[in-house]
């Protein structure tokens, strides 16, 4: 996999949710190309995981394959993120912090105001990758994945993740791009069905339409799963692990798509893995995350 010049440019950005009547901004901090990619690497790499996550990882075995060409930029860590529908009755999504995978910019606007949105990236680009050019079936461009390998504790037989995956393709067009979640080779961002997270005519329910001009979500995608959980099962037979999270566009470079990924822990999941939704949406994490920072607050005032 190819390695790019990439490094971290606290570059924020901000949308205002709600929740339970509380203001909950998201915030993207972008990966920027000056510094390298073991930088860029490692920042992923420790953004992703939660507190505590009982994954190992080798340093030195972490790859970011993505571009950074003047001020472009494919990745990006965020917090924060809670985005409450304008009106009906589409949920509020929630996720806990992560990090931000595209196909095109990370510096995604928080306005949805094209159903054709491409933050072109010059060329060459990152190129594709084999991984996801195989799952989906399709060759790849503006790839953007993160990979490295890890051990686990003795009894751990899985990993997982909370994501929330968007695009704007949905839902428009019939060859769409394509997110990946693989372990030790096998990709588990699949449903029970084996439908892969993609919005083809086969899983149009695993979509929540965010049209242009209803600004129901404050984001640009058209489209937006709930937030889901992805578990992949580790390979028994092998001392050492690895996995690759990544995007891309398929077929063309255009109608940009991303996912928003952390809390990748350990765990002891059996079976055959995959994707499910997530207990109460990621709720409880931005609950406790806003419950602690203002006892923090009021312990400061008190003080």
């Amino acid at each position: 996999m190819k390695q790019l010049k990439t490094a971290t440019d606290i570059v924020s950005l901000c949308v205002i949710g709600l929740l339970t009547g509380q203001a909950s901004a998201l915030s993207l901090t972008l990966i920027d190309g000056s510094v390298g990619a073991v930088a860029a690497g490692n920042t992923l790499t420790a953004a992703v995981q939660a507190p505590a996550s009982g994954i190992n990882v080798d340093g030195s075995s972490i790859i970011y394959q993505g571009t950074a060409i003047q001020g472009q930029t494919q990745a990006a860590t965020y917090t924060g993120f809670s985005l409450a529908p304008s009106s009906g009755s589409t949920p509020t999504l929630n996720l806990g912090d992560g990090i931000f995978l595209t196909s095109g910019s990370a510096n995604i606007p928080f306005t949805n105001t094209t159903n054709s949105f491409s933050n072109a990236l010059l060329q060459p680009g990152s190129g594709s990758n084999l991984l996801l050019t195989t799952l989906s079936g399709f060759n790849t461009n503006d790839a953007n994945a993160l990979s490295f390998n890890f051990t686990v504790d003795p009894g751990v037989t899985s990993v997982s993740a909370n994501f929330i995956f968007g695009t704007d393709e949905f839902p428009t067009q019939s060859v769409t791009d394509i997110f990946g979640f693989f372990v030790d080779g096998v990709n588990y961002a699949k449903f029970s069905s084996g439908e892969l997270i993609s919005n083809t005519p086969g899983n149009p329910t695993n979509f929540i339409s965010n049209p242009v001009g209803g600004g129901l979500y404050s984001i640009e995608y058209n489209g937006l799963t709930k937030a889901f959980n992805v578990v992949g099962i580790l390979d028994s037979g092998l001392p050492t692990h690895t996995l690759t999270i990544g995007v891309a566009d398929t077929s063309d470079s255009i109608y940009d798509s991303g996912v928003f990924i952390g809390g990748l822990k350990a765990g002891t999941a059996t079976g055959g893995g995959g994707i499910g939704t997530t207990p109460d949406g990621g709720t409880t994490l931005v609950l406790l995350g806003g419950a602690l920072a203002g006892i923090a607050g009021l312990r400061r005032r008190l003080a």
